[in-house]
């Protein structure tokens, strides 16, 4: 019969080791998770503090927390991407190179490596998306008026920018920002196609252009356009445009700056807003924090001027119609009868004269000249009211297009002196006005006063006082209608999408 030590001995040892079997692979398995961590967080080039709970199996892991900002365009570094990204879940934003700025540290309790997790950079959203565009990057329409709209509740996976067409900036799974909204880049393409040269976003480029002399060249500058309009303006080097005296001609900026009575008028609004027309001509992807106020939207749209207004001030030259024509032969010919009438009138008075004495003569010739007198008042008042009618026919007449009326208003200025004969279409016409209004103030002015009466009657009727301001000032009649179809142009193209303000609005609520 065993003993009670032969029990112990074969029953009670194996089944002590069998219990003591998970607590060491619990501290095994812990132990294995701490190595493989720092071989992980030492390959991804970071300074991080582990403890390990033996019996509980679990690893705390302290990770630096990072504020990032974007480097100086003159780095060679903000043009490349970081050589040695950190290939841990949630270090996405390593992909590119940051200026970064440690404020504190985040605590991860794991059981298995796999868990670990790098803590979420913050960044300024308009500073991510200033430097993701100027790295080449496109608005995602439709995902920044989602975010706008949805705020938090944005699918996650929502493409914001994208490069090649493929997503760069998404909207990410809020795992530890709750009440913030999180992000993840997929820069998988390098970043090749934009370099320290290129123009920065948001920033517009206007070439040399001119608008009366081809000597008179407007050096090249650039703009940043704001959400309210211009901001800065700048010369771009090798200014050789010289004024009349011989000395360097500067911008007229101070009346270009918006004003906080200019919000949908004025010239600093019609300036931004041609600026933004012209320049997005010539760069395809333009992105702009401005956008066209909507009321100027639908007055670009709109037929606003009189068919027979442009006719009666000289503007456009337009055949006339089989009733006009009639009528017109018919006014001609009742002048030449009553011409005719007249003059036989006059030889059969000069023959009556001949036959009177000294005194009747006197008399007859002294009713004679009230009578010429009489008849010069009544032709000025016949033609004055003949003027009238022709006007206030002319004034409810068919309205036509800014297109129509452009192209008018450019054959006008040829013809006239104020543009050279030189075959320039009337696009590159708009931007050499958008160039003019920088340095011409006198010019900007004229312009802007002629779009601001303009845009008053486009709910009403043209009415006299309309048509004297025009006839007042018609070259700046016509730079004003060139101006106004290169916005409508460019609304037409679908290129004022409202991305400017979708993008404005998410990097103001989301700062960071």
């Amino acid at each position: 019969m065993p003993s009670a030590v032969d029990i112990i001995t074969y029953v009670g040892v194996p089944l002590a080791v069998v219990g003591v079997m998970p607590v060491l692979y619990t501290s095994s398995s812990a132990l294995l998770t701490q190595y493989r961590v720092r071989r992980t967080v030492r390959k991804n080039h970071l300074s991080v503090t582990t403890r390990v709970g033996l019996l509980a199996g679990i690893v705390e892991v302290d990770l630096p927390r990072f504020m990032i900002h974007s480097l100086s365009r003159d780095d060679p570094a903000y043009w490349k991407q970081n050589p040695q990204p950190s290939s841990i879940k949630g270090g996405t934003w390593t992909v590119l190179n940051w200026q970064k700025v440690a404020t504190g540290k985040a605590s991860y309790r794991i059981q298995h490596s796999d868990e670990l997790r790098q803590p979420q950079a913050e960044v300024d959203m308009a500073d991510l998306i200033t430097f993701l565009l100027d790295r080449g990057a496109s608005p995602s329409p439709h995902g920044l008026h989602l975010l706008r709209l949805m705020g938090l509740q944005t699918p996650p996976t929502t493409p914001l920018l994208t490069y090649n067409s493929k997503p760069v900036l998404v909207v990410a799974t809020p795992d530890e920002s709750e009440g913030r909204l999180s992000l993840r880049l997929q820069c998988n393409d390098a970043f090749t196609e934009r370099s320290q040269d290129s123009l920065p976003p948001y920033w517009l480029r206007l070439s040399s252009h001119h608008l009366k002399s081809p000597t008179d060249l407007f050096p090249p500058v650039r703009l940043f356009l704001s959400s309210q309009g211009l901001e800065q303006l700048e010369l771009e080097p090798l200014d050789t445009r010289k004024s009349s005296t011989g000395e360097p001609k500067q911008p007229d900026l101070d009346n270009l700056l918006p004003l906080d009575s200019d919000v949908e008028g004025g010239l600093s609004v019609w300036f931004a807003c041609g600026a933004l027309a012209v320049c997005a001509r010539s760069e395809d992807g333009l992105v702009s924090r401005y956008a066209i106020p909507s009321r100027i939207q639908q007055f670009a749209k709109r037929d606003t001027i009189p068919h027979d207004i442009l006719v009666l001030l000289g503007i456009l030259k337009a055949e006339l119609t089989p009733l006009q024509a009639e009528r017109e032969r018919l006014r001609r010919d009742a002048e030449v009868r009553r011409v005719s009438a007249a003059h036989q009138a006059t030889l059969s008075r000069q023959r009556e004269l001949q036959s009177m004495n000294p005194a009747e003569r006197a008399r007859a010739q002294a009713e004679d000249s009230r009578a010429i007198l009489q008849r010069m008042t009544e032709d000025r008042a016949r033609r004055a009211a003949e003027e009238l009618e022709k006007k206030a026919d002319a004034l409810v007449s068919p309205r036509v297009g800014v297109k129509v009326v452009a192209g008018a208003a450019a054959s006008w200025l040829k013809e006239t002196g104020h543009l050279p004969q030189d075959g320039r279409p009337v696009s590159t016409i708009a931007a050499a006005i958008v160039h003019a209004m920088i340095f011409d103030a006198e010019l900007a002015s004229s312009i802007a006063s002629i779009l601001d009466a303009w845009l008053g009657w486009m709910d009403l009727v043209m009415t006299d006082v309309h048509f004297d301001i025009i006839e007042q000032s018609k070259p700046a009649f016509c730079y004003a209608a060139i101006l106004l179809n290169q916005i409508a142009e460019y609304e037409h193209r679908g290129s004022a999408h409202p991305v400017a303000r979708d993008l404005d609005e998410c990097q103001r609520v989301w700062g960071k």
